[in-house]
This record gives C-alpha cells, structure tokens and sequence, in this order.
C-alpha cells in the first residue's frame, strides 16, 4: 500500500499485466490475444468481449494487449479507441481515423507504414465530409418543418396559382437559410477545407481509395488490431455510427477489431423495432465472448485477505473480532454483495478509511465484525442504511424494556425498511438486520435477551447497544459518550485506586461521569477478583466528589452507579465473610462515606423485610456501622465545615443518629446553627427540588423546596428563622437566596395550615 494510496482507493481500475491477475483469467487472455495477433484473413473480424459492470472486461483487455507488446516476430499494431470520450462532439469518426492514422504513423516508420497513414487520414476526410452533412441536415430538420408548415399553410389559403408559386420559392429559399443557420461556420469549414485537401490529391473516388487500403494492408505481415471499449455508454445512434464505421467503412484484410461492451444494455438501445438489436449485432460479430465466470472462491479469498490487512492495523479490533460471528454473518448475507472484482475493491477501500477513523487512543471504538456488515449496507444498500441509521430507539430497545408495546407496529416499522432492499437482495438484508439487531428478533418470533445480553452487547461496543449505535453512522464518538478507549482504560487502572480515582475525577470534568459509570457496569463481570482491594477503595474515594442528585424516577445519579458498581462487584465474592471484610479494610482507608451508608441502608432494609439476599453478614454490618459513626464523629470535630457543606449532610444526619449518639449529634447540629452562616448552610442541604408540566410547556418547572418536618427531626425550626429573619438576600449566593426563599414558603404554607407533602 503506497503512501499515496493509503486506503487503495484507485484499485477499481483494472490491472494492467499478467502477473497482478488475482482471479485466474491470464490464461483466457492469453489465448485471444494469440488468435487475434494470428489472423491473416482477407476480411476484418470482429471479436466482441462482453461482460456486466465491474465484471472485469477491462482487465482481461489490458492483459491481452500486455501479451500483444511480448509478441516479437510480426507484431501487431494495436490501436485504442474509445468512441464515449468523443461521443459528445459527434467527431467519432473523423477522430477515429486521425487517432489510427497517427498511431500507424507512430509506430510504423516505414515507407509502406507513412503510405498507410496517409491514405487512412485520406480515406477519414471523405466519410468525414458525409457524416458533416448528414449531421447538419439532421440537425436542421426541425427548422425546415416549422418553416415548412408555416409557408405551407399560408398558400393553402389561396387558391391562386402565382401564391402557391411564390409560397414554394419562399420555402425553398428560407430552407437554404434556416439550414446555414443551424450548420452554421463549422460545416462549411469542414466542406472547403476537405474540398480544398482533395483537390490538392489526385483526383480519386471512394472506391479507389478503399483499394488502396485495401492493397495495403493485404501486404502487412502483421495484423492491425483496433479495441473500442465502453460502447454501452454510447446512445442508440452513437452506437450505429460505430457499428456502421467497423463493418462497412473498414472491411480491409488484416484488420482485427476488439469490442468491449455489456450485451444486454447494447442489444436494447439496437432495437430498433424493425429487428432485434441481437439480431442486428450477429450480423456484424464474427466472434462473440463473454466473460469467463469468476471463481467466487478466488474472489472471496481477495476479500478476506483485503479484511485480514485493515483489521490488522488495530491490535485492538484483532482481539476483538469474532470469527464465528463473521463466518454467519458472512455465509449467511454479506457473500450476496462480492461477486465481482469492482465491488470487492470498491467496498473495501471505503471500509478501510472508515475504519481509520475509528481507532481510538488504547481501543477500536466499534465492533469490528459489525462495521463490516453496516459498511456492507452503507456501499450496497444506501437505502436501508439511512434507514436504520434513523430508527435506534427500535433496534436497540431490548425486549425487557418494550413492556406494552405493539409488536405489529414494530414488525411494520422493520418491514418497512427491508422493502428498501436492492432487488433480490431482501432476504440477505433481512438476515443481516438480524444478526446484527438481535433486539428486533422478539417482534419476528425470536429470542427474547435479557439485559445481561445488553452489558455483553456493551462490552462488545456491538451496534444493537444504544450507546454504541451512534458510532457506526457518526464515525465519531458522539458528544456525552464514553469511547472504548476510556472505558478500556478506565478498567486498566482498576488495578490502582488513585489512578482509577484521578480517571474518575477526570471523567467528571469532561461533563460524561454519570454516563460513563453507567456504560462501566458492563464490564463489572470482567474486573479481575485480585483488584478488588484497589478498585473499592477508588470507587468508595470518589463517591463523596460526585453528583447524588437524581432526576425523576428512573435517572441515576452518578452516585447510585458507583453504589452499583461496588454492590456488583463485591457479589462477584461468594463468600459473605471475605466479602465484608474486603468492604471494611476499604472503608478504613477511604476518606468516602456516602456509598458505605447506602449499602449499610439498603442492606439493613433487606433484613427489616427478611431478605435473605443481603450484601454482608452481621458482624460485618455491625462493623461497618460503627466505622461510619466513628468516621462522622471524627469529621464533626476534625472538619466540622466539610461535613456541613457535604451534599449527603442530610442522608448521614439519619444513620448517624439512629446508629451512633442521638446527642451528639442534635448538639452538633445546634453548634453549627448558632449563626446566620450556618443556618443558611443548613437551609442549603434541606432544601430538595421538583418538577412539574403544565399543558402546552415543553420543558418542566424546577422548584425548589424545604420540608420543616425533615428539619424538625434534629433542630427547632424556630431557633432558625431567629437567626435568619432579618438577614438581607442580598448578600447571599443564589443557592443560598433559593433555599431562604424556600424556607420562608414552606413557613407560610405552615401558618396557612397547608401540609408539607409534594
């Protein structure tokens, strides 16, 4: 791979040698350039090549001419042209006979070789003149009709001789004019100066001329070869002009011609309704070919081998990639889509540029298995590529969270999309869909996954998980979500609480902490058991430091996910005992307490309900317990304003009353109250927010509020609102302005006699 061509992509053109044929057809090249180079006949013969699009016509033409120019005693002279890159000026057949008359010039230096070249370029000027008229009367023609028409009906109006008479001499001078108008300098030219050449010439006719050539090149030992490619590119008329040029204008001896063309497309735009465009094309082809059938398993050999080098250049996608998710996804639908060469370079070379774009620091970013197939899509089946590109929540909604929904209207949806398919295409992109969006298959009669599949999914970076799809359409990692690489990463440094605390922090200050420990928890099941002591202790260092706060009922916090983790990872321990004492040691070398007071929580809920699934034994629980109340009654003497100014102050004033000193605790509480300060601090923490809609509001109210009750359960309010009465707004920061405002509502609900119920 050159460095200019880093992503191959100019390998849909055709090769140009023997040696670089992948598929095996040098040996079919060989042997028709061999027969050409044999002819000898007093007629021309016509070979056509035909071949679809992307077949390979091309190729097996360069190697054949490379064979020709190996040819050492009576080599041919080969000349190309291409009548599609002439078509559009109508000059197909004056510039074929300049082209062939200088490329004989070129490469036959002598004397019989210049007579040739110039007889041909003689023999180009005289059809050249003809084609000029026939093309400027048949350009005029529409001209001569309005005139025709207008003239003609105004003598239709008399029924006197000298009007008809006057009428046609009209006509027949506003024909001349309308026909120098539409041929215009550039015919006249082409006349004189084809006039002004032949007078210069003796005088000959066109059959003295065909002699001559024809005398010509009978002597010639080596055949003269002429290759016309792309002729299904021309129009009906075009491709006449050509067909007319190789069988009437050139029936010379010695003369091969080798036409390339798809067979279907040529013989419908020849159908001219008096004869079949077969028909009309058996008369002049001697010899037709078509391609030979490529060896799918040749062809399929090329593109796992071209897979093989882009998936190598990420050590990362290697080790990811599934071979026998590959083997099904491929024999199953993506084999439909590489029968030809074209297709197999074309898909290829954009695969490799896209893969390029998804390497990431330490990580491929998708799977690689998945983005062959979605490529696949991308290239072949644009159609339903955008589609599904549209519809994530449906393809990567698992079936546990599609509760109620209408499977018809589901199966609809994918229908719909399927029906986008290229024809005869549909099954395999049906296939396709499906393994790759195992989440649709409850809604065709399938498997039903449960979310364990969905954190493998994850895991994966399979494009059926939400919050990898984005990926494989954006090429990019979409704004808020965790790349493979920090979550390959993140579970590198599990081994190294600071390391994995420090990661963490960082996570946070990028804005994606909350959305990167919920990705994280599909890769609790993989997290070596030996770093247990590292990765609780880091996740228990950041729980303070992080967010608490959780929006309506089914957003977590960035909190409740680090609770999770550890809770997950800490069952991972099947034995309760060393379970709780990995939690305790941490505990004791961890400045964090909100995560420990939530396990402890909702494991002594667990045993007020007799759950027998509980997190920890109870001597255990119980150490625990005392640790937490120890480490607050440290905090309330040692720093005393951290722990005031903790987002979970509140959470903690519950357990460490109901575990530790009650006493303690209110008169701590009181200290901290005896100034306006303090007060507010309090305010601050007490103070909760809510939501609501009203009709026709497209996003929600957020108020903010305090219970007195919650308050009342360690202080009086009364001793509050003393030190906060008269205190000026002003002065205070907007959380503080909030959470005054707040308290002086909820105390005039109270004199109103309104509960403090939301």
């Amino acid at each position: 791979m050159g460095q200019n061509d880093l992503h191959e992509f100019a390998s849909d053109r055709p090769i140009t040698k023997i040696e670089n044929d992948l598929l095996g057809r040098a040996d079919f090249s060989t042997d028709l350039a061999d027969a050409m180079a044999s002819w000898h006949g007093n007629d021309s013969l016509v070979v056509a090549l035909h071949g679809d699009w992307g077949s390979g016509k091309s190729s097996i033409k360069n190697m054949a001419l490379s064979r020709l120019e190996e040819i050492q005693e009576n080599k041919p002279d080969v000349i190309e042209f291409s009548p599609w890159e002439w078509a559009a000026q109508e000059k197909i057949t004056a510039s074929f006979f300049q082209e062939i008359s200088k490329s004989i010039g070129r490469k036959d230096k002598s004397k019989s070789g210049k007579k040739l070249a110039e007889t041909l370029k003689k023999y180009g000027r005289y059809l050249n003149t003809g084609e000029s008229v026939l093309s400027g009367l048949s350009g005029a023609l529409p001209t001569l009709f309005v005139l025709a028409t207008v003239v003609g009906l105004g003598g239709n109006f008399s029924d006197e001789a000298w009007v008809k008479n006057v009428c046609s001499s009209i006509l027949f001078v506003l024909g001349v004019w309308a026909a120098t108008l539409k041929w215009g300098k550039d015919l006249v030219s082409k006349l004189s100066g084809n006039i002004d050449e032949t007078s210069k010439e003796r005088a000959q006719s066109l059959s003295d001329i065909r002699q001559e050539l024809n005398s010509l090149l009978k002597r010639r030992n080596n055949p003269l070869i002429v290759v016309m490619d792309d002729l299904d590119r021309l129009t009906s008329s075009q491709l006449r002009m050509v067909f007319q040029l190789v069988k009437a204008n050139l029936e010379f001896p010695n003369v091969v011609f080798l036409l390339l063309f798809q067979r279907d497309i040529v013989e419908d735009k020849m159908n001219d309704g008096m004869q079949r465009g077969r028909d009309y094309l058996e008369k002049i082809i001697q010899v037709p070919f078509d391609i030979p059938q490529i060896e799918i398993t040749r062809l399929h050999s090329l593109l796992f081998e071209k897979l093989d080098k882009i998936i190598e250049q990420d050590k990362s996608a290697a080790k990811m990639f599934d071979s026998s998710r590959w083997g099904n996804i491929f024999h199953g639908s993506l084999h439909a889509y590489f029968d030809n060469l074209r297709n197999v370079y074309r898909y290829t070379s954009t695969l490799s540029f896209h893969f390029a774009l998804l390497k990431g620091k330490k990580a491929f970013e998708v799977n690689p298995v998945d983005l062959i197939a979605i490529e696949c899509l991308r290239v072949f089946e644009p159609n339903v590529y955008r589609e599904i590109a549209r519809s994530k929540e449906i393809l990567t909604k698992n079936s546990s969270d599609r509760y109620g929904e209408n499977k018809g209207s589901t199966i609809t949806l994918i229908e719909g999309f399927l029906d986008k398919a290229s024809p005869n295409k549909r099954e395999f992109v049906k296939e396709m869909v499906e393994q790759l969006f195992p989440t649709i298959q409850w809604a065709l009669g399938g498997v039903q996954y449960s979310g364990s599949s969905a954190n493998t999914w994850l895991r994966e970076m399979r494009v059926c998980h939400a919050s990898n799809f984005d990926k494989y359409f954006q090429f990019s990692i979409p704004s808020g979500e965790l790349s493979n690489s920090d979550l390959q990463e993140m579970l590198s440094l599990t081994s190294d609480a600071e390391e994995f605390c420090s990661f963490i922090l960082s996570l946070k200050e990028r804005g994606i902490l909350k959305n990167a420990l919920s990705q994280f928890e599909a890769f609790t099941e993989i997290i070596p058991l030996e770093n247990g002591n590292a990765y609780i202790k880091g996740l228990l260092d950041i729980g303070d430091q992080i967010d608490h706060k959780s929006i309506g009922f089914t957003m977590f916090s960035s909190n409740t996910h680090a609770v999770r983790l550890t809770v997950w990872f800490l069952r991972r321990i099947d034995d309760m005992e060393e379970r709780g004492k990995l939690l305790l040691e941490c505990f004791k070398a961890s400045r964090g307490i909100s995560i420990v007071e939530q396990i402890l929580q909702a494991d002594e809920n667990r045993r007020e309900k007799l759950d027998v699934d509980q997190v920890l034994l109870d001597r255990e629980f119980d150490q625990l317990k005392a640790e937490f109340v120890k480490k607050l009654d440290q905090m309330a003497v040692g720093s005393p304003d951290e722990l005031l100014t903790h987002e979970h102050l509140v959470s903690f004033l519950y357990r460490w009353k109901r575990w530790g000193d009650e006493k303690k605790v209110i008169n701590w509480l009181k200290c901290q109250a005896e100034s306006a300060e303090g007060c507010i601090e309090l305010l601050k923490r007490f103070a909760g927010k809510s939501s609501s809609h009203s009709s026709g509001d497209y996003v929600a109210k957020i108020t903010t509020y305090i219970k007195l009750e919650s308050i009342e359960n360690f202080l009086e309010v009364g001793s509050i609102l003393e030190k906060v009465c008269s205190l000026d707004d002003t002065i205070l920061d907007p959380e503080g302005q909030e959470a005054l405002k707040a308290f002086r509502a909820a105390l005039e609900k109270r004199e109103k006699g309104i509960s403090d119920d939301w």
